[in-house]
Order: structure tokens, then C-alpha cells, then sequence
């Protein structure tokens, strides 16, 4: 064959044809041209090099309420480790530095816990008319001044215990505030199907700080004072408002609207939402209930384990295994959620929370014996109610209108911890009578009995509830219920 035949040849196969088919014509000009791959480069030879190019997976970008969300669970939860600190280091500053007697201690408890009760239903009315990531940057900005205080005052030798309970009392208030206004801005930030989701989060990270903070507060307390303690605190707060400054989230003013020119109305309009919607009234009786109880267990543990039991340090355990169920049942009730709808899955957190309280005077035996048994007790007893907290939370902000939030979650609040008082006087009364053992066989039977209001109809029928629309009337409630069962 010619050489330049041969030429021909190989321009041909190099250029990606097959030459000439069998029996065609001489003046056959070849295939015809395909399309040019991206990235094809002719080289010297003439032949053509591909480069292949690797496609890179685009990211899934993170919504920006999500973000935001992030961002405001990241400053909550490191604010509320530094609020486990200041609860451990308050009073112990009253008791080491201040040699403070018993009823100074049960006036500055008492002083923190007023607002919880007289704050909830203003505040719930006059957050709702303001701009909630601003009036959080300013509470938390405010307990950062106001627990800077103490160190300040005790460096220069003026620390009193009337300065003490104007940090409690204050800071009382500005709790009750903070965590009115972070869960009625939640619903702003997270879609209707993310609420369970973001609910959970902010529940776990207070069951971390529960768990992990008496113990940071004890080594500081340790290492630096019990009034220095407090600059921790300081810090976390300044961490959360800098935290909450970088939401992108905005929300204007609005003026309060008075029906008639009373404001009564106005400030009922929330616990109207959460008496008139039958499920979330019976979820509230619950929880007061529930509470209530869970004081008197509280009360009586600490004796009981410490005291008559002799575990000593080892009770630090106990409540560390219940911080970490709490976690658990936290990070738990959003599948739990999918699976049984909202009202069964009250019900069977619920269940589970209440009987297994019991496991703690059940122990008996040695000391590994009784650790063991009453961590299994109370982590279960925790799992129950952390789960139970994120069901009630989640149906509480689908249920209430947008332009209510704040009022339903302070009238929410304030029905729930109503009887905690009575439950906590209940609570001494009983162990003082009884003795610490027997009370722990009865608070949770109470709770047994608290089981009634989730095991009506309404209840039990609630699988989904439907977020409510932005124009929802003032104080309307009943949202609509569907009847048919969430996949999952």
C-alpha cells in the first residue's frame, strides 16, 4: 500500500473513524461529523485528546431560616450551661461568702421562681408586638450585666444578700422572657414539618447542660470562688447574643391593637388558644400535673439516695444517667412523632416516664445494687419526659396562630408550672411524714393518675396538626385536625 494511502488511514483513525464501508464509492468523503466533546483539544499529530472533566455534586445549600435556627440553638444551649452554673453558684455564694441561713435561701429560690407565675401573660402580649431577636440580644446582654455584678461586688467588698435577690428576682424574669421569646420565634425560622426536628434539638441541649452543668459549676466553684464562678455565666450570655446577632431574620413592630380599647382581651388571647383547643388544653393539665410530681420526686431523691441509701458522690451519677436519658428521649420524639402521630406519642412517653420513677425505691441491696437500679429509673423516667416535652412544645406551636405565639407559649407555660410550688411543698411534707421512700412510691403513682386527660379521645385521635395560617383571627382556636395517620 502506498505510504500516502497508509497516511490516510491513520488521519482517519485517529480522528475517531472507521474508513470507508466495503463496496462504497471512491469518492466516499467519510463519516459524517459527530458533535465535539467538551474539553477536546487537536494535538500535534492530529489526532484529538479528551480531557475528561469530573462533574463535581452540587451541595445542597441549607435553607436560611435554617440557618438561623442553628445559629440560635448553638446560643441557647451554651447559654443555658452557663444558667446551670449561676444556679449552683448563687446560692452557694449566699451560703460560703454571705453565711446565709436557711430562710435566706428559701427567699432567693422563691424570689427566682415568682416570675414563672406573675411574668408569663404581660410578657407573652408585649413580645408579640416586638421584634424578637432584638429583645433577645437585649435580655441576654442584661443577665450578662446583671451576673457581672456579683464578682464586681465582691472584689470591692459591698456583695449583700439584697443584692442576691435582686439578681434572682431579676433573673427570674429575664428567663422567663428569653425562653417565651426563642419559642415564638422558633416558628419563624424552621417550616412546618422541621418544627418536631428543631423542637428536639433545643430540648437536648438543655438536657446536655443539665447534665454536664452542676458538675462545671462545682470545679469552678472550686477553683475560682463561688462569686467568680459567675463570670462564666457572663460569657455565655455574651456568646449567645453574638450568636443571635448574626440571624438574618427580621420582624418589625406592631402596635397592640385593643378590642373595645380593653387590653384584657388582648392578654388573655393565648390562654384562650390553649383552653379552647381541647387536645392542647388536655396536654397542658398533663403537664402541671406531671410537674407537679416531678418535685415531689425531685425532693425526695436527694434524701433518699444521699441520706438513707449512702451513695454520697455517687448521687452525681444518678442525675447524670437521667440528663443523658434526657437527652435520648429528645433526640427520640421526632421519629416517634412520624410513627404514632402527635397524641399517641404523648401518650406513650408519657407512659413510659411515670412507671419507671418507681425503679428508684425499688432498689434495694448493695450500693452498686441501688446505683445502678435507680440510674436505670431515672434515665428512663427522663427519656419519657425529654420526649413528651418536644411533643407538647411541637403541637403547641402548630396549634396557635403566628400573630400568637408568644401569648400561647407563655399561657402554656404558666398552666403548666402552676402547681410545681405545690408539688415541690407536697414533696417536703411527705418525706418529713413518710419518709423519702414512701414518697417515691407515691409521686409517681400521681403521675399514673395524671396519664387520665392523654387517654381521652382528643388525644389520642391527634395525628397531625395543621399549622395555622398567617391571617388567623386573634385568639381563634381549634385548629384543623386530620384523621387520617402520618406515613411512617
Amino acid at each position: 500500500m502506498p505510504h500516502a494511502t497508509v497516511r490516510k488511514v491513520m488521519d482517519r483513525l485517529c480522528q475517531g473513524g472507521t474508513g470507508p464501508p466495503i463496496g462504497s464509492s471512491p469518492d466516499w468523503s467519510g463519516p459524517p461529523p459527530e458533535p465535539k466533546l467538551h474539553g477536546d483539544r487537536p494535538d500535534e499529530g492530529g489526532c484529538v485528546t479528551v480531557r475528561h472533566t469530573r462533574l463535581r455534586p452540587e451541595r445542597r445549600r441549607t435553607p436560611t431560616g435554617e440557618r438561623d435556627f442553628r445559629r440560635l440553638w448553638a446560643g441557647d444551649a451554651v447559654s443555658q450551661l452557663g444558667s446551670q452554673i449561676t444556679l449552683f453558684a448563687l446560692p452557694y455564694t449566699a451560703v460560703s461568702v454571705l453565711h446565709a441561713p436557711g430562710g435566706q435561701l428559701g427567699l432567693l429560690q422563691a424570689l427566682y421562681t415568682l416570675p414563672f407565675l406573675l411574668v408569663p401573660l404581660p410578657v407573652g402580649l408585649w413580645l408579640d408586638h416586638r421584634p424578637l431577636r432584638g429583645v433577645l440580644i437585649a435580655v441576654h446582654l442584661c443577665c450578662a450585666l446583671l451576673v457581672l455584678s456579683v464578682p464586681l461586688a465582691s472584689a470591692a467588698g459591698t456583695l449583700g444578700l439584697a443584692q442576691l435577690h435582686l439578681v434572682a428576682a431579676l433573673g427570674g424574669a429575664a428567663t422567663v422572657t428569653a425562653e417565651i421569646a426563642m419559642f415564638a420565634l422558633l416558628p419563624r425560622l424552621v417550616a412546618a414539618d422541621r418544627l418536631a426536628w428543631a423542637n428536639s434539638r433545643l430540648n437536648a441541649g438543655l438536657a446536655v447542660a443539665v447534665t454536664a452543668g452542676p458538675g462545671l459549676a462545682v470545679w469552678l466553684t472550686t477553683l475560682l470562688g463561688a462569686p467568680n464562678a459567675l463570670l462564666a455565666d457572663c460569657l455565655t450570655y455574651l456568646f449567645c447574643a453574638g450568636a443571635l446577632g448574626r440571624i438574618t431574620h427580621r420582624q418589625p413592630s406592631r402596635p397592640v391593637r385593643r378590642a373595645g380599647g380593653r387590653l384584657r382581651p388582648e392578654l388573655t388571647a393565648g390562654l384562650r388558644v390553649v383552653l379552647g383547643y381541647a387536645p392542647l388544653r388536655r396536654i397542658a393539665v398533663h403537664a402541671a400535673l406531671f410537674n407537679a410530681c416531678a418535685q415531689a420526686v425531685n425532693v425526695a431523691l436527694v434524701v433518699h439516695l444521699v441520706r438513707d441509701q449512702h451513695l454520697g458522690g455517687l448521687y452525681g451519677v444518678v442525675l447524670v444517667c437521667g440528663g443523658l436519658g434526657g437527652t435520648a428521649g429528645a433526640l427520640l420524639a421526632p421519629p416517634l412523632i412520624r410513627r404514632l402521630g402527635h397524641g399517641r406519642a404523648a401518650l406513650a412517653a408519657a407512659t413510659v416516664a411515670a412507671p419507671a420513677f418507681w425503679l428508684v425505691p425499688a432498689a434495694d441491696g448493695t450500693r452498686a445494687t441501688v446505683l445502678a437500679v435507680s440510674s436505670a429509673g431515672l434515665c428512663a423516667g427522663s427519656a419519657g419526659a425529654g420526649a413528651l416535652g418536644v411533643v407538647s412544645t411541637t403541637v403547641r406551636h402548630l396549634a396557635s396562630p403566628p400573630a400568637l405565639h408568644a401569648r400561647v407559649s407563655a399561657a402554656f407555660r404558666l398552666v403548666s408550672f402552676a402547681l410545681v410550688p405545690v408539688g415541690a411543698l407536697a414533696g417536703g411534707l411527705l418525706v418529713d411524714g413518710l419518709g423519702a421512700r414512701a414518697t417515691l412510691w407515691a409521686a409517681p403513682a400521681a403521675m399514673m393518675t395524671a396519664l387520665l386527660p392523654l387517654l381521652t379521645r382528643p388525644v389520642r385521635a391527634l395525628h397531625h396538626v395543621e399549622r395555622q395560617d398567617r391571617r388567623a383571627q386573634h385568639g381563634l382556636p381549634g385548629p384543623g385536625v386530620t384523621a387520617s395517620r402520618p406515613p411512617g
